[in-house]
Parts: C-alpha cells; structure tokens; sequence
C-alpha cells in the first residue's frame, strides 16, 4: 500500500504494511525520507496519524512523534554532508508482548556515524530526550550507516 503525505509541494513516501487488526489497520509503518530538515514535519504527522489510527494513547503519541523525530533528525543532520544526498529508513511495529502493546521503532541511514561532542553546548539533547520516553534503546553505528533502535509501551499503566 502506498501513500504519500503532502506539504507546501514536498512529499513523503510512505509505504505500510498492512497487517490488519480488528480495528486498528496496518500495525506496521514504513517511511523513507529524505535528508532534508524540510521532510521531517511530514514525516512526524505520518506517525501520528499511524498512531492514532491504531488508537494508541495520546500521550504515548507525543512520546513517539517525539522520539522518532528526534532520531529522525540526528540521521539527517548529522549522517550526510550538506551536499549529499541521503536517504533515512522510518519502521514501527506495532506488537504484542506478554499481553501489552508496544511500539518497536527502527531508525536507520546510511551515511556516517559522528562522534558526539564531549561538550554539546546547547544542543544535543536528542539522544537524552529519545532515552528519556523509550525502552532498550541501542545506537548501531557502523561502514554502512547508523541505526537506532528502542521501543515504547503503547498500553498506559491504569
């Protein structure tokens, strides 16, 4: 199934895969996005409306679209010289674990790791803000790119 999400002329491939539920559709998400800051905003509402067709909880929503924003914007600021031209890699899954809902979220590009400074100044809280609101979340870099990878609950405790 494609799609595209449209904004001011640009717009974001989609891919999903549909793996429909009772009532939730396709329970995993594929985006490939270029590495333009300009693509990140589409791609951030192409999480939440995923999200919120599975009728995640709002507040799990804006830790998603917070998390898969930030690791989405490291690859494309910090992966591709200015010049080149980069492709990121966006998959969440939807799935179950000893009966509660999680979100597995992958985030990979294929440019170079970047070593973060040892003092960020006023930036680089990515990272800390990923970790803050995810689960297990492992930074891959490697010859052929970085990926991130972490998971949230998408059930809230009561």
């Amino acid at each position: 199934m494609a799609d595209t999400v449209d904004e001011q002329e640009r717009s974001v491939r989609l891919r999903a895969l549909a793996d429909p539920g009772p009532r939730t559709g396709a329970t995993e998400l594929m985006l490939e996005v270029p590495s333009d800051p300009a693509r990140l905003a589409p791609m951030r509402r192409a999480v939440v409306a995923w999200a919120r067709a599975l009728d995640l909880d709002e507040e799990m929503i804006a830790d998603l679209q917070l998390a898969v924003g930030e690791a989405a914007a490291n690859s494309v600021e910090h992966a591709y010289p200015l010049s080149a031209d980069g492709r990121v890699e966006i998959t969440l899954r939807l799935r179950r674990r000893r009966g509660h809902r999680l979100v597995d979220v992958r985030v990979c590009d294929h440019g170079h790791w970047r070593r973060p400074p040892a003092d960020p100044g006023y930036r680089g809280r990515g990272l800390e803000m990923i970790r803050a609101v995810a689960h297990d979340v492992a930074i891959s870099p490697g010859s052929a790119g970085t990926e991130v990878t972490f998971h949230l609950p998408a059930d809230r405790a009561s």
